[in-house]
């Protein structure tokens, strides 16, 4: 049933032995509590995966010194009481079949300074945009670290790893002393490309000490910093081959540092495997295999990659946050069936929505619930099969009758619209979005599969919701776009809607005038100035793209300016004429006369006419979503799937 030869041949690591060339990527899950123990969380977060087939899981990023932490949350193995949670979590993921290492990491510049109580330490005093200034490292405070390394490998060892992976990548401690922006020292730990490597060849030195030769030790790099100065492709390619030769048996090649994490974990806006030509460039270099990593997203790609020789493992992360039956679904044929990563970075990077700043994702709401939700989406059987209606087929309504109908309950779902999507359907029409989308297909793929009975073109109100006698209305009418009414005069001239021009229904001409309100204008401005016309976006706000990510974000405004669009910030419209455009900026009324086109993009209200008029009704009702209250994607999606488990 298999397409993927390659993806699915059998691979090693030293002396570890594995299944399938597909390797879960260390991600920071914030799962650990307050002591930076292992959590009953992070132990189903890893079953989960382990059960799903992948060929090895790295764990996140793990301190190996209490000066390396990161976090209030991170993992540490620093200490001896450490490790039966440890045991734990390997024993737990070795009976469900799987095969797991550790990555040990030391946070370096990048360790935070109000966790760890004092200035972060550093190869050199280079600090990080809007960090602490490290503290250059003394020659014993170096050794004292690279003992920590060999003595926390000697603890993953006591708590049941298969081997460990030395994080030299994304600008913590390994990675500074092998970058030359990073690394300014002129002595036996700096300078020339050899001596830069010395921490990383003690590391390997004193884990071998620690736990011999035969346990398997492979680390992780940045083979590109995108920052003038720092490490590049060539300069990857010169350092790699004396890591082989240090007896790191194998190169898992990432890329960035702090200042440009974006690329470590780019968004949408970057074609997916954007970093496997650097993994490819070390491969020719080094005899150990490679492990290459960068939104690898399906299994046709994964497969293609190793086939082609351009790394000999791939490293999933979001991927397997969105779906942890990935390898599972790939290896049996149904890579269709495959939850897509759709690269919001909202659930997994930006956890805004998210509790306790723990890692999410926005499509699939199982991830980090893995403990709490149990057989997700089945869940426990329910006491009795209700009839569950569910009104408005967005993306928090679809997932509401996805995870009812998978309950055993019978499930209508009715949409005004011709087609599934909302709000989500339009934001995919934003240009380097259009990923969104599968998620919609996705949804409307598992409708089918799960026996909802979708019914579009059908308008609820309240008369046909009652008629319908359902048990349960989950009420997923989302929201609409707020009009001329928001802006303090109103307007008395023509505009169009943000909604109209993504939807392709607004004739625009230039010069367009984008009326942003809470950085709501800027994905519309950039569908306009991609098809030409002259944009300028006046933003009420001092952020003008306030909604993404920060990775998201940045990607976006790089673009923006590089068509040319004109972004004015701390310029509130207060309202609309037949001559133009009145504004207040920064208290001094302004005037845009004869814009060719404006465009109101002001933010969005609840479409909650019908919840208000069911009220009082004899129905269970629920709301969800930006029915309740606009928000975003991951707030909709998750909220469905708690409505649906809990009828």
């Amino acid at each position: 049933m298999c397409d993927y030869d390659a993806l699915f041949a059998p691979g090693s690591i030293g002396s570890l032995e594995l299944p399938n060339r597909i390797v879960m990527a260390p991600m920071g899950t914030n799962y650990a509590d307050e002591r930076h123990h292992v959590t009953d969380r992070l132990i189903a977060y890893h079953v989960a995966r382990a059960e799903g087939g992948v060929g090895l899981q790295i764990v996140e990023h793990t301190a190996v010194h209490p000066l390396g932490l990161t976090g209030e949350r991170m993992l540490a193995i620093y200490d001896g009481d450490m490790i039966a949670g440890l045991r734990r979590l390997t024993d737990a993921v070795h009976e469900a079949g799987g095969r797991i290492a550790l990555q040990l990491q030391h946070g370096g510049r990048q360790a935070d300074a109000d966790v760890i109580g004092r200035r972060p330490l550093a190869p050199s005093a280079v600090s990080v945009p809007g960090g602490a200034r490290p503290e250059e490292m003394s020659e014993e405070q170096i050794l004292e670290v690279v003992r920590a390394f060999g003595e926390g490998a000697r603890r993953a060892v006591e708590a049941g790893f298969d081997g460990v992976e030395v994080h030299m990548a994304h600008g913590y401690l390994g990675c500074s002393f092998l970058s030359p922006l990073l690394n300014r020292r002129d002595d036996d730990w700096g300078g020339d490309t050899q001596r830069r490597t010395r921490f990383a060849r003690e590391v390997r030195r004193a884990i071998t000490e620690c736990c011999g030769d035969d346990f398997p030790c492979w680390c992780r790099i940045s083979a590109d910093e995108f920052i003038e100065g720092g490490t590049d492709l060539d300069e990857a390619r010169r350092f790699a081959p004396i890591l082989a030769e240090a007896g790191y048996q194998a190169i898992h090649v990432s890329a960035s540092i702090g200042e440009t994490a974006r690329f470590a974990a780019a968004p949408y806006y970057v074609a997916p495997g954007h970093l496997i030509d650097y993994a490819a460039g070390v491969r020719e270099v080094v005899d150990v295999p490679v492990i290459g990593v960068g939104r690898i997203l399906e299994p046709e790609m994964a497969d293609g990659l190793i086939a082609e020789g351009r790394c000999d493992f791939v490293a999933l992360g979001r991927g397997l946050l969105a779906d942890p039956n990935w390898p599972k679904k790939a290896r049996e044929g149904r890579a269709g069936e495959i939850i897509p990563c759709t690269g919001c970075n909202l659930g997994c990077l930006d956890r805004s929505y998210s509790e306790q700043g723990q890692v999410q994702c926005t499509c699939n709401p199982w991830t980090g619930r893995e403990v709490d939700w149990p057989g997700y989406p089945a869940g426990r059987e329910p006491t009795r099969k209700r009839r569950v209606l569910v009104v408005g087929a967005g993306p928090g309504g679809m997932q509401a009758a996805i995870v009812a109908a998978h309950r055993g309950h019978e499930v209508a779902l009715w949409e005004q619209s011709g087609d599934v999507g909302g709000a989500l359907r339009l934001a995919a029409m934003a240009p380097g979005k259009g990923e969104l989308a599968g998620l919609l297909r996705w949804q409307k793929q598992e409708l089918e599969r799960a026996g909802v009975d979708l019914r579009t073109h059908t308008r609820a109100t309240a008369d046909s919701v009652l008629q319908f006698d359902p048990d349960v209305a989950i009420i997923a009418t989302g929201s609409l776009p707020l009009g001329a009414a928001a802006l303090p005069w109103g307007a008395g001239g023509r505009f169009v809607l943000a909604d109209e021009v993504l939807a392709g229904e607004a004739e625009v001409a230039s010069p367009v005038f984008v009326v942003s309100m809470r950085g709501m204008g800027a994905e519309v401005a950039h569908l306009l100035a991609e098809q030409g016309h002259a944009v300028t976006i006046l933003e009420a706000g001092d952020d003008p793209a306030a909604p993404l990510p920060s990775g998201p974000k940045t990607f976006l405004l790089e673009r923006l300016e590089e068509l040319g669009v004109t972004i004015r910030t701390g310029h509130r419209v207060l309202g609309l004429d037949a001559e133009g455009i009145v504004i207040d900026a920064d208290g001094t009324e302004t005037r845009v006369d004869e814009p060719g086109t404006v465009v109101l993009a002001l933010g969005r209200r609840s479409n909650d006419g019908l919840a208000s008029d069911l009220e009082g009704a004899p129905v269970t009702m629920i709301v969800i979503g930006d029915a309740e209250r606009p928000r975003h994607a991951q707030a909709a999606i998750h909220e469905g799937a708690l409505a649906g488990r809990d009828i």
